[in-house]
């Protein structure tokens, strides 16, 4: 399970890495769907790997993320830089 575990941190380091040119266009086009959709199977992804790994934590993380990007998807949240600040995960606990 460590193997699976390194292999995760190390994907999703990298993926993270080339996520991040994405992240900030994404701020600067905050209706831009595809760069929404973009950072959302990503954060999907994380969270399907954080349940296999058994990963409680930063399942609950990735899964906030996911719900306010899910909501930013079907246009029941405005998209904009203060969305980090007013969302669920700024309130989520990892402990």
């Amino acid at each position: 399970m460590d193997d699976l575990i390194e292999d995760f941190i190390a994907e999703t380091r990298e993926t993270l890495e080339a996520l991040t040119s994405q992240l900030v266009e994404w701020e600067r086009r905050p209706h831009d769907r595809a760069l929404l959709d973009s950072v959302f199977r990503f954060v999907h992804t994380v969270k399907g790997s954080c349940g296999f790994l058994s990963l409680p934590r930063l399942l609950r993380l990735s899964h906030a993320a996911e719900d306010v990007l899910s909501a930013a998807r079907d246009g029941d949240v405005e998209v904009s830089a203060d969305l980090p600040r007013c969302s669920p995960l700024s309130t989520v606990s990892l402990s």
